[in-house]
């Protein structure tokens, strides 16, 4: 009877594919900017007795 077992060896997965990025290169794109604010030139107001086309006439 042994003492000291023979332990194996862990298993070893090795990737079957290269990286997806090489270590040492940054990545190629540009980070997301966004883009600029569009500010209105006046403020948007409410025009009242206004509305679609199609609404009929109010009754009387």
């Amino acid at each position: 009877m042994a003492t000291n077992p023979e332990i194996p060896q862990p298993d070893r997965i090795e990737p079957q594919s290269p990286p997806e990025t090489p270590p040492d290169s940054p990545p190629s794109e540009t980070p997301f900017q966004e883009p600029p604010e569009i500010a209105p030139e006046k403020p948007d107001y409410d025009k009242p007795d206004r509305g679609p086309i199609e609404t009929p006439p109010p009754p009387d």
